[in-house]
């Protein structure tokens, strides 16, 4: 059975060929990918992987947190940079666990996780 599923960690699954809509989802508004999978696992084992994220001290960070930067980062593109002790809230995992998805300054952008450290 043919049917589309969304691999930004909401679990949103279609019946057609459609973009994801799920508030909050990393992968929000860009297409949901081809599954033909027959048992509805969409391909994952039994055990799942945990994903362990840390920030530049080696605290582990989760979905929510507020952290700092601990460095001036200039934005590609643009002449904006955020200083250094600015506060990020509520970051979100990605599946990459070296970035963390985030608003700052009213956009949304992905920080590498070297520059963070947990409040």
């Amino acid at each position: 059975m043919v049917h589309y599923i969304c691999k930004g960690g909401c679990g949103g699954s279609s019946e057609e060929m459609t973009v994801c809509e799920i508030d909050g989802c990393a992968n929000q508004w860009e297409m949901m990918e081809e599954c033909n999978c027959a048992d509805g696992k969409h391909g994952v084992s039994e055990v799942a992987e945990v994903l362990v994220v840390k920030d530049s001290n080696g605290t582990v960070l989760k979905d929510g947190d507020d952290v700092v930067l601990i460095k001036d980062l200039p934005l590609r593109g643009s002449s904006t940079v955020y200083k250094r002790g600015t506060k990020v809230t509520n970051i979100k995992l990605m599946d990459n666990p070296d970035e963390v998805d985030c608003r700052l300054g009213g956009s949304a952008i992905v920080l590498r996780t070297e520059f963070l450290k947990k409040v």
